[in-house]
C-alpha cells in the first residue's frame, strides 16, 4: 500500500511540473559571428502560441517543461530546441542559427510564362542575332577548342600570371566581382563541408572545450566570432585549436579586468 502511495504522489508531481507554465527568455545569434539575429520567429510546438525576435534578437515566450520551440528565420536552417529542467529553471535560453545557403550579390531574377505556349513565345521561339550564324567552333566540346588552340598558338607558359598579364592579374585579384566569383566557386567546391558545420562547432563542443556553462559560455563565443567561411574550410580539429587558443585569450583578458577592478 505504501509502495502505491509513493507511486501516485511521483506521478501527481510529475503531472503538475509537466502542467506548469512560465515565460522564457532568450536571445537568438548568428553560429559563427554571434550577433543577434533581427525578427526571428519563436514557436511552442505544443501550444501554437508563436513570437518574434526585437531588434537585438531577444524573444519571450511561454513554455511548460518539455515543451518544443521551432525558432526560424530566413537564411538560417530551422533549430528544433526541447525545454529541459535546465531551461525551464532558469527561465533563459540563448540559441544559435547556422546559414542554410549562401547569398550572392547581383542575382537578377527573370518570370517566365508558366504555360507551355508561353514558354514557346518567349523561349524557344526566340530568334537569334544573325551574328550568331557568324561564330566559328560552336559545336567544338571544350577539349577540342583547346587542341585547335594549342596548335594554331604557341603554349604561352606566362599566360594567367603576373609576368604574362598584370592587368589582367591585378583586375582578378583586386575587383570586387572577381572575388565573389572565386569564393562562390570555392565554397561550391567544399560540398558536404557546409552541411557540417552545425557538427563541427556548436555550443556543445565549446563548453566541453573549456567547461563554461551561460551566461559566459554566450559571452565566450561571442568573443569568439569566427568566420562562417573559416568554419566552412576549417577541419573540425583545426577549429578545437583554434577554440583553444581564443580561450586563453579570453581568461587572459578577463583576468586584466579583474586586476583593474
Amino acid at each position: 500500500m505504501k509502495k502505491i502511495f509513493v507511486i501516485v504522489a511521483f506521478l501527481t508531481w510529475v503531472v503538475m511540473a509537466l502542467g506548469q507554465s512560465k515565460m522564457l527568455t532568450g536571445t537568438v545569434y548568428d553560429a559563427s559571428a554571434v550577433y543577434p539575429i533581427v525578427g526571428v520567429q519563436v514557436q511552442n510546438m505544443n501550444t501554437g502560441q508563436y513570437v518574434f525576435g526585437d531588434n537585438s534578437g531577444n524573444f519571450s515566450i511561454r513554455v511548460s517543461l518539455r515543451d518544443s520551440l521551432l525558432i526560424s528565420h530566413a537564411g538560417y536552417r530551422q533549430a528544433l530546441v526541447v525545454i529541459d529542467n535546465r531551461d525551464f529553471s532558469r527561465g533563459k535560453k540563448d540559441i544559435i542559427l547556422y546559414h542554410k545557403a549562401f547569398m550572392l550579390p547581383n542575382v537578377t531574377i527573370y518570370g517566365l510564362n508558366p504555360t507551355y505556349k508561353g514558354f514557346q513565345r518567349d523561349v524557344a521561339n526566340v530568334k537569334l542575332p544573325d551574328s550568331y550564324k557568324n561564330l566559328e567552333d560552336v559545336h567544338l566540346t571544350k577539349e577540342e577548342r583547346r587542341n585547335a588552340t594549342y596548335t594554331e598558338e604557341a603554349p604561352n607558359v606566362l599566360k594567367g600570371t603576373k609576368v604574362g598579364s598584370p592587368i589582367t592579374w591585378l583586375y582578378s585579384a583586386f575587383n570586387k566581382h572577381e572575388k565573389t566569383k572565386r569564393l562562390y566557386y570555392e565554397m561550391e567546391s567544399y560540398g558536404d563541408e557546409i552541411q557540417q558545420v552545425p557538427q563541427k562547432y556548436n555550443k556543445e563542443l565549446v563548453a566541453e572545450i573549456t567547461g563554461l556553462e551561460e551566461p559566459e559560455l554566450m559571452d565566450f563565443m561571442m568573443y569568439c566570432r569566427f568566420g562562417y567561411y573559416d568554419l566552412v574550410r576549417w577541419s573540425r580539429e583545426k577549429i578545437i585549436d583554434n577554440i583553444k587558443t581564443k580561450f586563453y585569450e579570453y581568461q587572459y583578458y578577463k583576468a586584466l579586468e579583474e586586476d583593474d577592478q
